[in-house]
């Protein structure tokens, strides 16, 4: 999951699913890009830091991922996360190679660098802050971004932040709906879709799926 930022497929997804008090900012300045993210997530810390540390099935929250695989690191303690990447805007898709070096501080938090002979990128590096909220979590995530290959200046460095908000949005909105289930899951061992009543405590997708069963 740290392996989300690069300019995205476009996607239909609806912004309301941030609260106020959340926001995504996407700035750029001589190539260089820096995404900030804060928003609630409505389940447990333990939970989002589940579904953002699997790194090997990042796809499942992230669709431009189309391949991930978790390396070993020459650093003790770290792991590398090797992800490759299908990269649109309305003009072009580009499949991109991203491998970061990934270690969990002592705070808690998530820092992921990008390796930049092994990447289509000069640089980059992304922190996840995963910060307890009583029942709720508050993530956020903050990057910056130096990809190697050209965008053109003006239109497509406006299209590349806008897809980039985009499919951050979409990206939240999935952690939260992994995080709630795997919440689900532990709380009752008999969990299952079925339930009417236990349906209409999931995330919107996953009533969809119980309706139609």
């Amino acid at each position: 999951m740290l392996l989300v930022i690069v300019f995205l497929v476009i996607l239909p997804v609806h912004f309301n699913a941030f609260a106020a008090d959340d926001e995504i900012v996407v700035t750029e300045e001589d190539g260089i890009y820096q995404i900030a993210v804060s928003a609630q997530i409505n389940a447990s810390e333990k939970f989002v830091r589940q579904v953002i540390t699997d790194y090997a099935h990042a796809y499942r929250i992230n669709r431009s991922i189309i391949e991930a695989e978790v390396l070993e690191s020459p650093i003790a303690g770290n792991l590398r996360v090797r992800a490759r990447i299908l990269a649109c805007t309305p003009l072009i898709c580009l499949e991109l190679e991203r491998v970061d070096e990934v270690s969990t501080l002592s705070s808690g938090n998530i820092l992921a660098e990008i390796v930049p002979e092994k990447s289509d990128f000069h640089s980059g590096k992304a922190l996840w802050k995963i910060i307890p909220d009583g029942d709720k979590t508050r993530l956020i995530y903050q990057a910056s971004i130096e990809p190697s290959f050209f965008i053109p200046p003006v239109v497509g460095t406006r299209m590349a932040i806008d897809s980039m908000r985009k499919q951050l949005t979409a990206t939240f909105v999935r952690i939260e709906q992994a995080a709630r289930i795997h919440q689900e899951r532990e709380w009752d061992d008999d969990y299952g879709v079925n339930d009417a009543s236990r349906a209409e405590t999931l995330p919107c997708k996953a009533r969809v799926g119980a309706a139609s069963q």
